[in-house]
């Protein structure tokens, strides 16, 4: 079930521990419907968040490319036999002019709706930042929408600070153009 065709999420027993833990075989689409839910909320503040028709299938592929490469890691925050969360981490090489070898990047990171201020997505992001350091990564980068302030409060709460504005000029005929 997508996150779209829910009413609200059935609350979870607190008394299950959350555990931090690598993707399994067999739990891609619980990861795709968290996924989904995450984007939800990104087309509801900005339309060039828009899904392509083939979204699910390009995430999933995705997936598993990120699961089967050592400069990508996957991890998930399950309690019981549900994904409450995941997240994509990985290290890139910095361009060869700064001094910054290599830094991690967060892909995506969600957490259930009934999930969230717990401290699962702290956790998620602690996880990440912990094998980042150890591959070798100096700083931690992810891109965070300005429209989106709940995002952006978690992200100050768990260290980020202002680094570079990624900004947008739309290319289409009809704005700018002076031909």
């Amino acid at each position: 079930m997508h996150a779209w065709d829910q009413k609200g999420s059935p609350p979870r027993k607190r008394s299950e521990r959350l555990q931090i833990r690598d993707l399994r075989d067999g739990e891609e689409t619980q990861v795709l419907a968290l996924w989904r839910d995450l984007m939800d909320i990104h087309v509801s503040i900005d339309p060039r968040f828009a899904l392509s028709e083939d979204s699910d299938q390009a995430f999933l592929s995705y997936l598993g490319t990120a699961r089967s490469r050592d400069d990508y890691r996957v991890r998930v925050a399950a309690r019981g036999s549900g994904l409450v969360g995941f997240v994509i981490a990985c290290v890139l090489p910095n361009s060869p002019v700064y001094r910054t070898r290599f830094i991690g990047y967060i892909n995506d990171i969600c957490v259930a709706p009934n999930e969230r201020n717990q401290g699962v997505g702290r956790r998620l992001v602690n996880d990440a930042r912990a094998w980042l350091r150890g591959a070798g990564a100096a700083s931690l980068e992810v891109y965070v929408s300005t429209m989106n302030p709940n995002a952006q409060r978690f992200w100050r709460n768990v260290g980020a600070s202002d680094y570079l504005d990624r900004m947008t000029v739309p290319l289409s005929d009809e704005e700018g153009d002076d031909e």
